[in-house]
């Protein structure tokens, strides 16, 4: 409680694509792989499907060599080896943890 108001923080469910491009084409790189197309489909999805979520491109999740890669937050896991075929799935993994 701050001066007689009480603040609320609503911790926003998002799943976190890696965009990352490597500067060596020959080192792999998530957004090389992918990343920001699935970024971009995912965003669009979630948008439309009207789900509480958020994207959030991030430049590394640390697994360049498994990716494309999301997280989930908070407390959410990891897909690794992400493709656009996948985004049917996805969203279903999506749904229910923005349902969860």
């Amino acid at each position: 409680m701050v001066s007689g108001y009480s603040i609320a923080m609503e911790t926003r469910k998002t799943v976190t694509v890696c965009v990352n491009y490597r500067a060596n084409p020959d080192t792999p790189s998530c957004g090389a792989r992918g990343g920001v197309e699935i970024a971009e489909a995912l965003e669009a999805a979630i948008d439309e499907w009207g789900l509480p979520m958020a994207v959030e491109r991030f430049n590394c999740l640390g697994m360049c060599e498994r990716g494309p890669n999301l997280k989930f937050s908070p407390g959410g896991g990891f897909c690794h080896g992400v493709h656009l075929e996948d985004l049917p799935h996805l969203l279903e993994k999506i749904t229910a943890f923005a349902q969860d």
